[in-house]
C-alpha cells in the first residue's frame, strides 16, 4: 500500500510503503488453529482405520501451510518511509522493531524502473544518488511498485539536477 504527504508549500514530501496482508495476529491463530484441527481431526480417523502414513503426511501438511502463512502475515510488518527534501531524501526502512536509515543527496537523485532479467522475476525501483544505490518496495507488488516509482519520480523532479 502506497500513502504519500506533500506539505503545503511544496518543499517536502513524504512517502509511505507498507505490506499487505488482511489477517492481524489473532485471526492468523484462529485461522491455522481451525486448518490443524480439520485436518488432523480428518487425519487421525484415517489413521485408526489403519492409514496411518495419512497422518504423517496431515502434520507435516499443517507445519508446511503455518510456515507459509506466518511467512505472509510477516510481510504486514514492513514499511519503507522515504522522505524528500531540497537537500537529502531520507529512507527508514522498518522490520518490525529493526529499523534501517539511508540518506541521499537530493541533488543527484535519480529512480530507475529495472526491468528483470527473467520474465516471471518482479521489476524493481531503485533509487540512485551518486554511487549509493538502493531498492525500494522490494516486498510490493507489480502495480504498487510502479505507483512508487511514479510517485518518487515526481516528488524528486523538483530537486534533482539529472
Amino acid at each position: 500500500m502506497i500513502t504519500s504527504w506533500q506539505s503545503s508549500d511544496g518543499t517536502e514530501a513524504r512517502i509511505q510503503a507498507k505490506g499487505n496482508f488482511s489477517l492481524g495476529a489473532g485471526g492468523l491463530i484462529n485461522v491455522l488453529a481451525a486448518l490443524a484441527a480439520v485436518t488432523l481431526c480428518l487425519a487421525g480417523v484415517l489413521a485408526w482405520q489403519g492409514y496411518w502414513p495419512i497422518l504423517l503426511i496431515a502434520i507435516i501438511q499443517v507445519i508446511l501451510v503455518s510456515w507459509i502463512l506466518i511467512r505472509a502475515w510477516e510481510r504486514s510488518w514492513l514499511l519503507e518511509v522515504i522522505e524528500i527534501g531540497p537537500e537529502t531524501i531520507k529512507v527508514t526502512h522498518q522490520r518490525h522493531r529493526i529499523k534501517r536509515r539511508v540518506e541521499l543527496e537530493s541533488a543527484w537523485a535519480r529512480v530507475e524502473w529495472v526491468e528483470p532479467a527473467i520474465a516471471w522475476y518482479a521489476p524493481r525501483v531503485v533509487l540512485k544518488s551518486k554511487t549509493t544505490e538502493l531498492e525500494l518496495g522490494a516486498f510490493l507488488t507489480g502495480v504498487e511498485k510502479r505507483e512508487l516509482a511514479d510517485q518518487l519520480k515526481r516528488a524528486i523532479a523538483n530537486y534533482s539536477v539529472l
